[in-house]
């Protein structure tokens, strides 16, 4: 390598005027527009841990990104009638999964319970 930097090729996903208007950027706008990027993306498709809320008689205790997946305690209501309640909460590892039609779905693993006290 002769220590030249190539010119970017943009993406096809990149809309002609955009790449028009940051090929016109100075440097210190060029780094202002990538942190409002990044603050538009957070805004458009929230991180998994703001996705994640309880439904309707759940409790969430905890929940912790661990980067590649969220680590998810919650506890859960039984079946009416159950004669063991309640229960230790219950951890689940969570992730988002891109689905065919460009959408994403968080995907929930169970790992069991977590034993208080």
């Amino acid at each position: 390598m002769d220590g030249e930097a190539e010119e970017p090729v943009a993406l096809s996903d990149l809309r002609a005027e955009a790449v028009a208007l940051i090929d016109d950027l100075s440097e210190a706008e060029l780094r202002a527009t990538i942190e409002y990027a990044r603050d538009r993306l957070q805004f458009v498709h929230p991180e998994v841990t703001e996705q994640i809320e309880a439904r309707d008689g759940e409790e969430i205790v905890r929940i912790d990104d661990r980067g590649a997946y969220t680590e998810v305690v919650k506890r859960q209501p039984c079946a009416t009638g159950c004669d063991e309640c309640p229960h230790e909460p219950i951890l689940y590892h969570v992730t988002e999964e891109s689905q065919l039609d460009g959408t994403t779905d968080l995907h929930w693993t169970y790992l069991g319970r977590v034993y208080e006290g």
